[in-house]
């Protein structure tokens, strides 16, 4: 082997070397900077009862922190396929004004619509940033009657 392969050959080892370095720093980066979606501080309901009355006021509370900009802030509640109703009933809203900030404390009063029927619901807290990633936090959630 001449000097010329040699110094070709010790070439393409370094950029291989290189490369690989560089996907591990990577992978290392991302994991230092912990998980894309997060979300601390979560009150569903008057003192985090995780029960909301028809017709009434609904509180809601989460302190969120996202690696990417925010894109979507969202509540589902829905029926459990195990439960009996008396009416077929959902629920769900967004809020905007979180779209691309960062951090964000999500405090919110609304009223949870007269026509829910009473029962046992999935609460649904979902966050979606700018790059695809999506947090969906899923919590038992009971709705009584006036």
């Amino acid at each position: 082997m001449n000097l010329k392969s040699k110094i070709m050959k010790m070439k393409h080892v370094i950029i291989v070397l290189a490369l690989i370095s560089g996907a591990f720093s990577a992978c290392k980066k991302d994991e230092q900077q912990g998980p894309a979606l997060k979300a601390d501080n979560i009150e569903i309901g008057t003192a985090n009862s995780r029960r909301g009355i028809s017709g009434a006021d609904f509180h809601f509370n989460a302190d969120i922190t996202a690696r990417n900009k925010i894109e979507n802030v969202r509540v589902k509640i829905l029926q459990r396929s195990s439960e009996t109703y008396t009416a077929s009933w959902q629920f769900d809203i967004s809020w905007e004004e979180y779209k691309g900030a960062r951090s964000a404390t999500v405090h919110k009063h609304f009223t949870i619509p007269a026509e829910a029927p009473e029962g046992k619901y999935d609460f649904y807290f979902i966050v979606t940033d700018q790059s695809g990633d999506r947090l969906e936090i899923k919590e038992e959630f009971t709705i009584n009657q006036q």
